[in-house]
């Protein structure tokens, strides 16, 4: 049926491919005791993350893998607190806590698989870039980011968005309809927080962390990318486990 909705041959192999992958992985899982896997979406803004989240939590759920979403942490800051008076660290730190139980709380379900759309970690980006812009000191940097192995240690993935800033930018004025100029999702700003990524990125050694410039793909090209690699990445796990 696929195919006739379907007319590019090359994105049909791709998603028949990875359509094997999935029921060959369910089938492994089901054989043996798994504990959650856990994968994070993170980065620059207009590079997919919350549409590819969507995508990817649709497609394992299709083939009754039992996958879970964490709630945007922000937001519930923002529903539970008055943030009136909030400094952009206190904000991050309450956002960072709210990540980490809503992990926690996950986690307790036993699913086979959490997404996280600017999870637990997402939140070290933000402390690298209130460094980097004076607005916290090197004394309460180096203590807030002390904390970033151990959140490490709890992702089995870690996808870092990416994309180059004029189209970003593109992207903003095209996925909205307002004309009013942007505040944030500037040229300047996305190129700060792309080199804060990068200076953040240096410190980091670890195989959890997938690198992924999506300049030049689709969304569904990202979540292709993005499933491919939970897939191999849960095959390994659980082989040898």
């Amino acid at each position: 049926m696929y195919k006739n909705y379907i007319k590019d041959e090359e994105m049909i192999r791709k998603l028949e491919e990875l359509h094997e992958k999935k029921y060959r992985l369910l089938e492994l899982i089901r054989s043996r005791e798994t504990e959650p896997f856990v994968v994070e979406l993170c980065g620059m803004p207009r590079t997919g993350k919350t549409v590819s989240t969507e995508k990817i939590f649709e497609f394992f759920r299709m083939a009754n893998f039992k996958v879970v979403r964490t709630k945007e942490p922000a937001q519930i800051v923002k529903e539970k607190y008055d943030v009136t008076n909030f400094t952009g660290l206190d904000f991050n730190d309450k956002t960072l806590e709210i990540s980490r139980q809503e992990l926690r709380d996950c986690k307790s379900g036993k699913p086979d698989i959490i997404l996280q759309d600017r999870g637990v970690f997402d939140n070290y980006i933000w402390y690298q870039m209130m460094y980097e812009n004076g607005e916290i000191n090197i004394e309460t940097y180096i203590k807030k980011m002390a904390g970033m192995s151990k959140s490490l240690n709890d992702l089995d993935q870690l996808f870092l968005m990416t994309a180059d800033p004029e189209v970003i930018i593109q992207r903003d004025y095209s996925d909205q309809i307002f004309l009013e100029e942007r505040k944030k999702t500037t040229v300047e700003g996305v190129t700060r927080l792309k080199n804060g990524m990068a200076h953040l990125i240096e410190r980091i050694e670890s195989d959890k962390l997938i690198e992924l410039d999506n300049t030049n793909i689709t969304t569904n090209e990202t979540s292709i990318f993005i499933s491919n690699n939970i897939i191999d990445g849960m095959a390994k796990k659980y082989i040898l486990k």
